[in-house]
């Protein structure tokens, strides 16, 4: 085993666990190719930088990630499925109007991207994570690099305006990756033909949603951005919901939420700050709630 691997890891675990884990990865790699020995490296690489930044199991910040990483997963879903809903409707508008031009190859590109998100994000509430995670952040910064054609051609003052939206889908995406190995969500559902019903029928509900309303007439409702998020949220579970434990993990949970809200346009920094406010009284609440109830077992 190279030393450098394992020089990765904090001082005090390295002597502690340092055979241990080169006798590891010395029976894993052993007669195996090259993938396999490629496999493990990055498991060490992760598993040391994990430590190193306080994000492993056995680490606060690691337990809030693992709590707030299927909401992250469920605003990505949210926010794909409400954008391949719109680009599809506007492509159709002007499908039809015979005024889409140059911007067709664009639409398609984008529409690919909040697919392949979408279906990334469903693939890893469904029990499939690091492949679903991945596809998710792929999908995500395509359609980030995509708008960059429309951005570019901005004065240069606007462009750096939406920096932030360019890269808060990118960053709720890749959030779900911070939550350690052992504490992803556990198969939802089994088998691959489950996982294709399931994006079959993300797929089809988007499908509905742009067939119903495909002028978006009932934009003057937040429906389209409403039912893929009842959808996604449903998706996520009750176990979800139960691992929000502290207050910390319930802003956190909800912070993708109000982000993606505020860059699809429901809500504007008002609203984000009246949403704020209603959460910090939840979470007072919460916390009342919880400390009447350990008074209750544990009497004075």
């Amino acid at each position: 085993m190279n030393p450098v691997l394992l020089h990765l890891y904090p001082v005090g675990f390295r002597r502690a666990f340092g055979d241990e884990i080169a006798e590891s990865y010395r029976e894993a790699t052993e007669g195996a190719g090259r993938g396999a020995r490629l496999r493990e490296t990055a498991d060490i690489v992760t598993h040391a930088l994990r430590l190193r930044l306080g994000v492993g199991s056995a680490h606060p910040g690691g337990r809030l990630f693992a709590a707030v990483a299927p909401f992250g997963l469920a605003a990505t879903a949210t926010y794909s499925a409400f954008n391949l809903i719109g680009s599809i409707g506007d492509w159709y508008v002007m499908r039809t109007a015979g005024t889409a031009g140059d911007m067709g190859p664009l639409v398609t590109l984008m529409n690919g991207c909040y697919l392949l998100t979408l279906v990334g994000a469903v693939v890893a509430l469904a029990g499939r994570y690091l492949p679903g995670v991945l596809c998710a952040v792929i999908g995500a910064a395509g359609s980030s690099v995509a708008f960059l054609y429309p951005v570019w051609r901005m004065p240069p003052d606007l462009r750096w305006e939406l920096v932030g939206f360019l890269l808060a889908p990118i960053l709720i995406a890749a959030l779900p990756l911070a939550c350690p190995p052992d504490l992803r969500p556990a198969h939802r559902v089994r088998g691959t033909a489950g996982v294709l019903a399931l994006v079959a029928w993300a797929v089809l509900l988007v499908a509905a949603v742009t067939v119903i309303d495909p002028l978006g007439i009932g934009l003057l409702l937040p429906w389209r951005f409403g039912v893929p998020m009842a959808a996604a949220l449903l998706l996520a579970g009750r176990r979800a919901v139960a691992g929000i434990r502290t207050t910390v993990q319930l802003a956190c949970a909800a912070a993708p939420f109000l982000v993606i809200l505020y860059f699809s346009g429901w809500a504007q920094s008002d609203d984000i700050l009246t949403a704020l406010g209603a959460l910090a009284v939840t979470a007072v609440a919460l916390r009342l709630r919880r400390r009447s109830g350990s008074d209750t077992v544990n009497p004075a």
